[in-house]
């Protein structure tokens, strides 16, 4: 992963709403305004911190396609897990991790101290 990536997720971890919009999209497909009334954040909060998140790669654009509707952009995560480890000069690595296992194995993003994403 690139060092620019690196950075764009561990700030997206150590964001509040953004770690409640990662948490939302782990369960479910979401759209921008059910991820601002389910993470209790304004709408405009919403589509920036989505965009962040998309910059980081770490959730997806999707299309649901409601029967009586036009098709809605959803959100899903586009990982598994990351791990994220600190290097010999004091930075982080972050490796993103693909499994076959259930995503609902993982424990909530929000939950992981903040010290892993390189703040006190």
């Amino acid at each position: 992963m690139s060092e620019t990536k690196g950075r764009a997720f561990l700030e997206a971890v150590s964001d509040e709403d953004c770690t409640a919009i990662l948490d939302a999209v782990r369960e479910e497909r979401l759209t921008i305004p059910e991820l601002s009334d389910d993470c209790d954040i304004p709408l405009s909060t919403a589509y920036r911190k989505v965009h962040l998140l998309q910059e980081a790669d770490l959730v997806v654009e999707k299309n649901r396609l409601p029967k009586d509707c036009r098709p809605k952009n959803v959100y899903e995560l586009d990982f598994d897990a990351a791990v994220v480890t600190m290097t010999e000069d004091g930075g982080f690595d972050v490796e993103f991790v693909d499994s076959p296992a259930d995503r609902a194995s993982y424990g909530r993003v929000s939950d992981r101290p903040l010290s892993l994403a390189g703040s006190d």
